[in-house]
């Protein structure tokens, strides 16, 4: 190979077998100045550097913006084999498997995200949403709990917070009512009169206020502010007694940054139930915002 002295200029060939693949010195024979070399790979067999963890890392959260599912899962798999303790691909790989709904699947890797990382709230936040799918309505509340507490204006954990709270309360009634001594037996089938419901989970009757305020949920977290709207306004129409749908509207209007109408909202949701401790705090906050606040001409 060519190699040139970087101080004086002068310049020659060593043999490729002269120079170890770790490199070598070699003494300028004019100037006496020594500087390294190392081999050139010929190039008919390029050498390519190994990506690291970390580009790895970014390649799969790039492809999971592009709705590159498989492909996401097996780049940011690579990084945990790599690096088991790298808490962010944990949490990547958590939103790729709940896109894909496998829920069970990104229910571990969250789990392990916080395990690595107790104050990453981005995976509490989706751990929750993933207890929610899989119906494990007391994880979820016990986990948005904890979101909450360290990001407690956070306008999506409070919304699947209150829709989680609302199914594990559904579930409990539902729950108590099958269980209690008043409640009328199943039905029996079979000829020996056994009973084919027995050990089977009790569904939840269909509510179709809980419904829109689902959706409402939904199309908040999308980013679909004027579906939501509407959602929770029928849910208002339906309902007017509860406070939820109130509540939905004053978090979508907080996302719009319409401080007033988010107002207005969580106003509407504490009158009709002063026990909307949700509603109660987002409309301290926001008074004590709009309280806080001076235009800059005025003293």
């Amino acid at each position: 190979m060519r190699v040139q002295c970087p101080q004086c200029g002068v310049g020659g060939k060593i043999p490729d077998d002269q120079i170890p693949s770790n490199g070598r010195s070699i003494i300028c024979p004019k100037c006496k100045n020594a500087f390294f070399v190392k081999r050139a790979f010929s190039q008919g067999t390029p050498r390519s550097a190994a990506p690291d963890v970390t580009s790895i890392y970014h390649e799969g959260v790039q492809l999971l913006k592009q709705k590159q599912l498989d492909a996401a899962i097996e780049k940011l798999g690579a990084v945990i084999q790599r690096d088991p303790g790298y808490a962010k691909a944990y949490r990547y790989l958590g939103l790729a498997y709940g896109q894909k709904n496998l829920w069970d699947e990104a229910v571990d890797m969250l789990q392990q995200a916080i395990a690595l990382k107790p104050q990453d709230v981005l995976s509490l936040k989706n751990l929750g949403i993933a207890y929610l799918r899989q119906e494990q309505f007391s994880e979820a509340v016990e986990v948005l709990q904890q979101a909450l507490q360290r990001v407690p204006d956070d306008a999506k954990a409070k919304s699947f917070f209150k829709m989680a709270l609302q199914k594990q309360q559904a579930q409990q009634a539902v729950n108590s009512e099958a269980l209690s001594p008043d409640a009328p037996l199943p039905p029996q089938t079979g000829a020996a009169g056994e009973n084919a419901s027995y050990g089977q989970p009790v569904e939840i009757p269909h509510n179709p206020v809980q419904e829109f305020l689902d959706r409402g949920t939904e199309f908040l977290d999308n980013g679909q502010h004027n579906k939501a709207i509407e959602m929770f306004e029928e849910a208002i129409r339906l309902a007017p007694e509860s406070s939820d749908g109130h509540f939905g509207l004053g978090m979508v209007y907080e996302k719009l940054q319409e401080k007033k109408k988010a107002i207005d909202a969580y106003q509407k949701a504490v009158t009709v139930n002063p026990d909307d401790s949700l509603a109660l705090k987002s409309l301290k906050y926001l008074k004590k915002q709009k309280k806080g606040f001076k235009f800059p001409w005025k003293k």
